[in-house]
């Protein structure tokens, strides 16, 4: 399987480059043509001539949905004084030589140009509107809504720069460092598993804490998406925007919208790129000879006797015989460096005012960087809108998507599980023998644990999901402003599973006595899930000279069915009213019902209004005179959310199937977690260029969903009861400044968050797990930690008559400790150590997350670098990062290069603690390991150059940019030893940074 994936690789790659190198040799080829002898190509470089005259009949059309012809359009052949008007049908003819351009210009619309090829009979063209900065239209959910009568905190993602032409292979990876308000945190890379998790406005549940993502008004997972298909991404975060929906908003709400057909001629693009992948953080492991020295010294610490001889590490430092003295390398053994990434997308467009369609296929392809590891992904989506009279259109999309994950399979298909095998396999171990008779030998470490065994050995686990869905939207217009929406949508999952390995038995390579055996494995698994859901609802706007009226109300239904027998529904009504008056003074009501089979029968239903008020100032009179000024609202609003997301059954006892006993007892009473949120904001926009948005919240989650703690003996688990209280408050400040010159533009936007959060109310507290705590009065997920001094000095100790270390007053030791050893302090004074010598030592919580995104264009050149980072994050090195040596068999570790600063009493300021064969009471939760997780991180610099219109005629590409991008190439943090993001250790696979190049093609 190994070379199987190698070729596929190979080959792709191959027939990628032969794409490149084509269309670079042509381009080439007519750059020589077009400035030989000094001749600049133009457009109308023919002479024309009456019989050369083409006919080009057409219309011209809004890009409204539905659209609407477009009358007293002027259409003219640019560079000279030839033109027409469109007719009251929006209707044009017009005759031009092959290679004019075409101009279509109206007021109040964007000029738009079009290239005359060959004559025309129906010609389609659409105008965009041109609107202002207040005019423009922003997706909220359950339609749009103008920025000028705005009133919640809704922010929108700039899909151009953030999504587009990045190579990004999970949707949510887009949003860090882009939307204030955000925490964007990517755990893994993964491929197939690298999405990252997303916290609005911080986490006020101890259960599920993740947004609700909705895709064409859909639920769906953002990271099964393809880039190119996105038109807005919008984030609704306080209480006034989500509370339209209801029960799964508590954790704010993210709104997709995907691209839709325009009217216009059909046309076609391709976007593609090509890219190699590295970690952002690798371990630097010893060498061989200086691990055996470490480990010499670590049993002399313990009063043993050193276990290598200084002839074994001599022969071992020279490298000479690697088969009886090795020393290996175990990331030259396992790991791939420069791991390819290639992504092409192909879309086709067009339409009249009929009907428009919007198909894009996309296919995606991941290597890892150990073999066995990749992923690839292939969507189709075809979106398409139909007139079927001139006041009924219907929006039918098809989505599908098929994903296919390749791990490796020695326990699960755990790729992590061979990662940690790296970390633990000491260097003095042969990777792999030379074969004999036929036969492959392995180097044996604790059951076969050997990392290059196990990938040789191991097997693979391949994961197949596919995804097919279909989305109808009819919309009526009943009468002017009143409209009647429906919507339809079934979704079907379905998974397999194909794990294989096949036997293999593990020989000693010097005496061929079998040591250990695989067991052949072939299992399969199917998983299998359907979601529909069906809805509609009205809306109604009313205007006059002063009043603008809008509402909507609706109803919708949803049905999940997941495995064998789980089920879920919920039943909503929801409705709307915004009022303005004079586009002065706002005001707006939201209401939503929602009824969740997930709770009892006298709890089903919960009900979450919001209200918000708001005033745009600079329309007031004693603003007017204010040139500088163009807009100044301010916004407050309140509302409830809730978070149904809790599981199912909870309400039901439930049994164990074997033998009938009740092991879960259920809560009837269980309800709803509720969050009540108070925001405050303004919006200002000054000197036409600069615009500022303000926001601080106030966010309070009541009834949380708890586990409390019973006893040992019950033999039950805890029923889940609704108490306890989390509080979140914060500010955002977002600045964006754009401002275009001759031939050019530059555009910055910049952002900062500051959200802390507090358990206000916790009945049954504090609940601890591990290292972390839950208390009243701290964060959620508080580091719960002993208290340290340094190490332990000789100067601690003094020696008794038979010459025993014995600490000194005021020093207390926790065991057999010694000097060297971490010096733990007493904090509750009773002469031991247990949990109550423990103390809150911060939370892993940033205190600010930041942002600042850069953009510069010049004539064909554009230029893009975003920076994103957070500050004030309390952090701690665990396992691999902080002992030094740990040879606690299949547990155990080998010390990096860091390791090598450890205590020896020639070097008693060392940092890492003296090395022992078990680290003992050293590798104790304890504030020793502390440190600062802040970092700045550069996500991207991309350079792009579109080549001059005409370059590529001979071929057909009517325009071409291509690009170079480097993802998260550089990080900058007060650390070097892991990614300050992921804190990766031995089980993590690693984040990436991507070099890629790309093309984006306009056929």
């Amino acid at each position: 399987m190994n070379q199987k994936l190698r070729k596929r690789t190979a080959s792709k790659l191959k027939g990628t480059c032969k794409k490149l190198f084509l269309l670079l040799m042509v381009m080439s080829f007519q750059v020589t043509l077009c400035y030989a002898g000094n001749n600049k190509p133009t457009i109308n470089s023919e002479v024309s001539s009456e019989q050369d005259l083409l006919t080009i009949q057409g219309r011209v059309f809004d890009s409204n949905e539905p659209p609407e012809a477009l009358p007293f359009v002027t259409v003219s052949i640019k560079d000279s004084n030839k033109g027409v008007i469109t007719d009251d049908n929006g209707y044009f003819t017009i005759e031009a030589a092959k290679g004019d351009l075409l101009v279509f210009s109206f007021i109040g619309y964007t000029t738009k140009e079009f290239k005359v090829e060959k004559a025309y009979s129906n010609l389609i063209i659409s105008l965009e509107e041109e609107v202002g900065k207040l005019e423009e239209v922003v997706v909220t959910g359950y339609g749009e809504e103008r920025k000028l009568n705005m009133i919640s905190s809704i922010a929108t993602l700039d899909v151009a720069k953030n999504v587009a032409n990045k190579p990004i292979t999970s949707l949510s990876q887009a949003l860090q460092g882009g939307i204030t308000g955000l925490t964007v945190t990517q755990g893994t890379g993964l491929p197939g598993g690298d999405a990252a998790s997303i916290k609005i406005r911080g986490i006020s549940t101890l259960g599920y804490s993740d947004p609700l993502v909705l895709v064409d008004g859909i639920p769906m997972n953002m990271n099964d998406l393809d880039p190119n298909t996105i038109e807005s991404v919008t984030v609704l975060k306080d209480a006034s925007a989500a509370a339209i929906y209801g029960a799964r908003a508590a954790n704010g709400v993210v709104v997709i919208k995907t691209k839709r057909g325009k009217v216009g001629q059909v046309s076609v693009s391709y976007n593609s790129y090509i890219g190699v992948q590295n970690a952002t953080y690798l371990p630097d492991f010893m060498d061989g000879a200086d691990y055996m020295d470490m480990v010499n010294l670590a049993y002399s610490n313990n009063g043993g006797n050193p276990i290598y001889s200084q002839e074994t590490i001599s022969l071992t430092r020279n490298k000479t015989d690697l088969i009886n003295y090795p020393n290996t390398n175990w990331l030259d053994e396992t790991w791939q460096k420069n791991a390819l990434l290639t992504n092409h997308s192909v879309g086709v467009q067009g339409g009249n005012s009929i009907a428009r369609f919007a198909l894009t296929v996309n296919y995606l392809d991941q290597e890892g960087f150990i073999e066995n590891v990749g992923f690839e992904r292939f969507n189709i989506r075809a979106n398409t809108t139909v007139n079927l009279t001139d006041n009924v259109t219907v929006n039918m999309d098809f989505n599908s998507i098929r994903k296919d994950q390749i791990e490796t399979n020695l326990r699960d298909g755990e790729t992590d599980y061979v990662l940690n095998y790296i970390y633990r396999a000491p260097p003095n171990l042969v990777p792999k023998y030379p074969t004999k008779d036929g036969t492959d030998f392995y180097g044996i470490f604790f059951e076969m644990r050997n990392p290059r065994a196990m990938l040789d050995r191991g097997g693979i686990t391949q994961r197949l999901n596919d995804n097919m869905s279909i989305n109808i939207q009819p919309k009526w217009e009943i009468l002017p402003d009143l409209n009647l929406n429906g919507q339809y949508s079934y979704r079907i999952n379905s998974g397999a599973t194909n794990q294989r390995r096949d036997p293999f038995n593990f020989f000693e390579y010097d005496t061929g006595v079998l040591n250990y055996t695989w067991d052949n494995v072939r299992s399969a698994s199917t998983d299998r899930s359907s979601y529909y859901f069906i809805g509609g609802n009205v809306d109604y706007t009313y205007l006059n000279d002063k009043h603008r009226l809008f509402a909507f109300g609706g109803y919708n239904q949803e049905l999940t069915n997941s495995g064998n027998w789980d089920q879920w529904s919920m039943q909503s009504f929801f409705g709307k009213t915004n009022y303005t008056y004079n586009d002065k003074y706002l005001a707006e009501v939201t209401f939503r019902a929602d009824g969740s089979s997930r709770f009892g029968k006298d709890n089903k239903y919960g009900y979450f209004p919001s209200y918000s008020l708001g005033w745009n100032m600079h329309k007031e009179e004693f603003l007017n005179n204010l040139s500088w000024l163009q807009n100044l609202k301010a916004r407050v609003s309140y509302g409830e959310l809730g978070n149904e997301n809790i599981g199912l059954y909870q309400y039901q006892n439930l049994i164990n199937a074997s033998n009938g006993v009740e092991t879960v007892f259920g809560n009837p009473n269980i309800t709803w977690e509720t969050v009540n949120m108070l925001n405050y904001g303004f919006d200002l926009t000054v000197f036409k260029d600069m615009d500022v948005t303000f926001d601080s919240y106030d966010k309070l989650t009541k009834d949380i969903i708890l586990s409390p703690p019973i006893s040992y003996i019950g033999g039950t688990s805890s029923a889940k009861i609704n108490a306890g209280e989390v509080r979140n408050k914060g500010f955002e400040l977002g600045i964006n400044y754009a401002k275009n010159f001759t031939d050019g533009y530059f555009t910055i936007h910049g952002g900062v968050s500051r959200n802390k959060n507090k358990i206000e109310n916790l009945p049954g507290g504090p609940y601890i797990s591990g290292s972390t705590i839950h208390k009243e009065g701290y964060a959620l997920g508080s580091h719960y930690r002993f208290v340290t001094d340094g190490l332990l000095q000789e100067s601690d100790f003094s020696k008794d008559g038979e010459g025993n270390l014995v600490p000194n007053e005021g020093v207390t030791l926790w065991g057999n400790q010694k000097p060297g050893d971490i010096r733990f302090i007493d904090a509750n004074n009773d002469g031991s150590f247990d949990d109550e010598d423990r103390v809150i030592a911060g939370d892993g919580q940033p205190d600010f997350n930041y942002f600042t995104n850069f953009s510069f264009g010049y004539k064909n050149w554009d230029f893009e670098l975003l920076l994103q980072g957070v500050e004030g994050v309390d952090a701690f090195y665990n396992g691999v990062h902080a002992i030094p040596l740990n040879l606690n068999g299949d547990s155990g570790s080998t010390p990096q290069k860091f390791h090598s600063d450890y205590w020896t009493p020639e070097n008693p300021d060392a940092y890492y603690p003296r090395p022992t064969p078990e680290p003992g009471n050293n590798l104790q939760p304890s504030d020793y390991w502390s440190f600062d997780a802040s970092y700045l991180r550069v996500k991207y610099v991309q350079l792009g150059y579109t080549l001059k219109e005409g370059f590529l005629d001979p071929i057909g590409i009517q325009k071409c940019r291509i690009y170079a991008n480097a993802q998260n190439p550089l990080t900058f943090t007060s650390q070097d030893i892991t990614d300050p993001e992921n804190l990766g250790g031995s089980g993590t696979y690693p984040l990436i940074k991507v070099f890629t190049v790309g093309v984006n093609v306009k056929f």
